[in-house]
């Protein structure tokens, strides 16, 4: 159902990315499937991955995202020609302009999108309370390298079989039936008090949304879906999913602001299946917070 080899690569470098541990997660996907649903999805590199043709539910909480994978599945010549235009113009001063400004069409504001990703500060991907992109400038002498013709071409074909929405996760997860595979990718839970970084939309994401996310996982495997849930290994994860098939992955995290914050830790891989899943759950379909 994968297809590592020949696989599309994400358009965005995104805080926790799947790309460096694709064939260790893919291990553990079931073999056979009708449909991926992804409820949160990110940089996309497990969706891509996919052989072609394979249909497809895509959703994420972030508007940006789903306009960016939007244009790139219809428009992606038009995309590239926009970032040539905003590549010209690269300096400090046009970042910040940029950054400020509302974009007038779909094109605008995903060529928008991928220009700060590619030209802020280590690549992050952050909204301040008020849903704006705030991460400041990243200081490079001239402007990096915006896209990849071909890789842009490839995202565009493999997205042809998706259908690409923005919405709430659990309304994507209550979709799935048997044949579906969902995989879960949401913001981490911080190890830590002071390692948190789960703000890529706003609002972040709470340990109340981490419970409604295993409501309503377990919900969509007991309607006959196969269910995989990534995660850090925060005792809280560990708790929430106790009594499941759990498997640990080393990570690389690279996006850190600290040299020191970046290296090997490990994550959490949680498998439901029709047979296998014992969580308790309360209002599993409910899509209020």
């Amino acid at each position: 159902m994968f297809d590592l080899q020949n696989r599309a690569k994400p358009p965005l470098k995104w805080a926790g990315g799947k790309s460096q541990i694709l064939s260790r997660l893919v291990e553990h996907f079931p073999p056979h499937f009708d449909r991926l649903i992804e409820p949160f999805l990110g940089g996309a590199a497990v969706s891509l991955s996919l052989k072609q043709g394979i249909p497809s539910l895509l959703n994420d909480s972030n508007v940006e995202l789903i306009n960016l994978y939007s244009v790139i599945k219809e428009q992606p010549l038009e995309l590239m020609s926009e970032l040539d235009s905003l590549a010209a113009r690269y300096s400090g001063e046009f970042y910040y302009q940029l950054r400020a400004g509302t974009p007038s069409s779909a094109l605008a504001q995903a060529a928008r999108t991928v220009f700060l990703n590619k030209t802020g500060f280590n690549g992050l991907y952050r909204q301040n309370l008020q849903g704006r992109f705030n991460v400041p400038f990243g200081h490079r002498p001239k402007c990096p390298a915006l896209y990849d013709a071909q890789n842009v071409l490839q995202v565009s074909g493999r997205l042809k079989s998706a259908e690409l929405r923005h919405g709430d996760f659990a309304n994507a997860i209550l979709e799935a039936r048997s044949g579906d595979f969902v995989y879960c990718d949401p913001p981490y839970e911080p190890l830590s008090r002071t390692s948190s970084f789960n703000a890529y939309t706003q609002g972040g994401f709470s340990q109340d949304e981490q419970r409604r996310l295993r409501d309503a996982c377990s919900a969509a495997a007991r309607r006959g879906a196969i269910v995989a849930i990534s995660n850090s290994a925060a005792p809280f994860i560990l708790d929430l999913f106790a009594g499941e098939q759990v498997q640990r992955v080393a990570a690389r995290r690279s996006i850190n602001s600290k040299g020191s914050g970046r290296g090997v830790i490990d994550e959490v891989l949680v498998l439901l299946t029709p047979d296998s899943v014992t969580l308790p759950f309360e209002q599993a379909g409910s899509t209020s917070a």
